[in-house]
């Protein structure tokens, strides 16, 4: 099943931002460190133009890829139940 490009930001908005908001997530940051801040002001928008820019297909893909290399951090987010995504358990076979 793959999830809506709305959904998918959420999701995505959730893990990187632990359910706060990005903008508050850089503010709590940049209180921390104005360097630390930038960065993560750039994250939050980097992230941001990859959800206007890349087709849900590509979303898809790396909520896949999210949830299969963090499953445990992923279960403990309150959006744990909404990560529904097509996640093939079989290694594709080498065709070498």
């Amino acid at each position: 099943m793959t999830v809506s490009r709305k959904t998918a930001q959420k999701l995505l908005y959730d893990f990187m931002f632990e359910s706060e908001g990005a903008q508050e997530w850089v503010e709590d940051v940049w209180g921390l460190s104005p360097f630390l801040g930038q960065s993560a002001a750039n994250a939050a928008e980097v992230l941001g133009a990859l959800m206007e820019t890349c087709s849900e297909e590509q979303i898809n893909a790396v909520l896949a890829n999210l949830y299969a290399a963090h499953k445990d951090t992923i279960s403990e987010l309150g959006s744990a139940s909404e990560w529904r995504v097509p996640i093939d358990p079989k290694p594709e076979e080498y065709e070498g």
